[in-house]
């Protein structure tokens, strides 16, 4: 597990490590430069030539500027050709950033404006550019010099192309650390180099995009310094064999869970078929299908495992009531239940979700339609709202079309506040909520943290995904854990199959069957 903060959370770790252990903020200032400073000696190596390579360092009046000014006396002082550019003209520096200055024209070394570099320097002078003009600082839109500087920096990069590395300090400048969102204009950096713990602007879209490959070094800081107020989100990057308890020697089908999968209709019969499958594959000792009549032969023939129950898509009042005892007599049966892939939005799929949500005494996971039944009709939106208690969790997985109806929002708003929305949804129905995106953020409403899940890929935006995603979290339900950690874990380890699946089948050719498959290499043995 590792933190990712905000710019207010680094800055009050930072300020503490100084303030609190006596941490002298040169000496911290100087392990970061040397980071980056070796980052970019790496990349050196992989290029062949023997020339001095040539560096321009952007920056600006914040201590990232002076971070920015001590890595270019360090790669000066090994050999080097490095243009120091200040961006900003007229602006009052940071103590730190001045006392860098000062040290490199000690050196011998000079300072240039950003005006003079412009106007009298080829944008083809430079192997390496190094933007230290704002760093994790960035929270409006660029303007004047810094603007420029930006532009210029993306377009010697589009000069260059191959030939140029672009390597931020901390954050690409025009990015903000607090949410990934552009600040009017941004540096697109090849490498970003930060520092102690990953920010959330660099996990999120569209700073990810401008982030390129993320290196968090070690420059001094460590959680200590946040003095016990933890940061307000985490992201994982175990492995499965880490997150997971083992699986006991001595257990049989019932210790590893009997789950209900309540999916598909008449229409749909490949939803329930992923979601049970999935389900089986990830560990659960006994599945059973509550369908419509018309899968039976399907999943009869396909999952020959599954235990099956199914009900006919009549409306009339005694089918009704058939139905609903049929799926109470499932109900006792199972240890947890999945409901939604697939099952419609009609009346006799609203009488089945109200049976589950008014009867069942175990905990849930919600999906699909039965996110959108329930967006319709407040009856159901109070059922789910109670439904919580010290006993038995809820799990709602929206993608974000779903969340915005749950939500009573826009697609284009929900995405504006995916780090503070799920939040309020899961603390309206007391439950867990997965808000699946570019970035799924897990939220819950009995804890303080929020989890940004970055395993998964484009290809993975394919029908069926989400029933895969259901099904693994029916199997996880049996673990141990509550609510909020086996949907991170189930968000994560769903990620990593899907990684798995792309690497073999490519993101545009791969299938929801394929992501299923690629558990078996996820999930641990033991």
């Amino acid at each position: 597990m590792q933190y990712v903060v905000t710019s207010a959370e680094m800055r009050r770790c930072d300020q503490n490590t100084s303030e609190h252990f006596g941490m002298d903020s040169k000496v911290l200032m100087e392990r970061a430069a040397l980071a980056v400073a070796a980052r970019i000696g790496e990349w050196k190596t992989c290029q062949e030539t023997t020339r001095a390579l040539r560096a321009l360092v952007a920056f600006g009046h914040g201590n990232n500027g002076g971070d920015g000014v001590a890595v270019g006396r360090i790669l000066a002082q090994h050999g080097y050709q490095v243009t120091f550019m200040a961006v900003g003209e007229g602006g009052v520096y940071s103590e730190l950033t001045r006392q860098q200055m000062d040290i490199v024209r000690a050196y011998g070394y000079e300072i240039d404006t950003f005006s003079n570099i412009r106007e009298n320097k080829s944008q083809m002078d430079w192997d390496i550019i190094v933007d230290a003009m704002f760093g994790i600082g960035c929270n409006r839109p660029l303007e004047y010099e810094y603007e420029q500087a930006v532009k210029l920096i993306d377009n010697i990069k589009k000069i260059r192309r191959n030939e140029l590395l672009v390597c931020a300090v901390d954050m690409p400048s025009g990015i903000s650390a607090d949410d990934g969102k552009v600040c009017g204009v941004a540096v697109h950096a090849d490498v970003t180099v930060t520092f102690n713990f990953a920010k959330v602007g660099q996990v999120m879209y569209p700073g990810c995009d401008y982030t390129g490959k993320l290196y968090v070094e070690d420059a001094g800081i460590t959680q200590a310094g946040f003095l016990g107020e933890i940061p307000g989100a985490f992201l994982y990057d175990e492995t499965a064999a880490e997150l997971l308890p083992g699986r006991a020697a001595y257990g049989n089908k019932s210790t590893f869970g009997r789950i209900l999968i309540v999916a598909g209709s008449s229409e749909i019969s490949g939803a329930c078929t992923l979601c049970a499958t999935t389900c089986y594959r990830s560990g659960a000792g006994m599945v059973r299908i509550f369908t419509a009549k018309e899968n039976r032969e399907t999943i009869q023939t396909m999952l020959p495992e599954a235990l099956l129950d199914t009900y006919t898509a009549d409306t009339g009042e005694e089918n009704l009531t058939r139905t609903c005892t049929a799926l109470r007599k499932a109900m006792k049966w199972s240890s947890a239940l999945c409901i939604g892939p697939g099952i419609g939005t009609d009346t006799v799929a609203h009488a089945i979700l109200e049976t589950v949500l008014r009867e069942y005494t175990h905990s849930i996971v919600l999906d699909a339609d039965a996110l959108n039944l329930i967006a319709e009709d407040e009856t159901l939106q109070k059922l789910a709202s109670e439904y919580s208690d010290s006993e038995k969790w809820v799990i709602m997985t929206p993608h974000v079309a779903e969340f915005a109806r749950l939500y009573g929002s826009t697609v284009a708003a929900c995405k504006d506040h995916i780090l503070a929305w799920p939040r309020e949804l899961a603390e309206k129905y007391h439950c867990t909520v997965i808000c699946k995106d570019a970035r799924t953020v897990v939220a819950g409403a009995q804890n303080s943290q929020i989890y940004l899940n970055v395993s998964g890929n484009s290809g993975m935006a394919t029908a069926g995904s989400g029933d895969v995603l259901t099904g693994l979290l029916g199997a996880l339900s049996v673990c141990g854990e509550d609510g909020f950690k086996i949907a991170c874990m189930g968000s994560y380890l769903h990620g990593l199959a899907g990684n798995l699946a792309a690497r073999e089948y490519g993101e545009y050719y791969m299938l929801a069957g394929d992501i299923m498959k690629a558990l078996q290499q996820v999930l641990p043995e033991k």
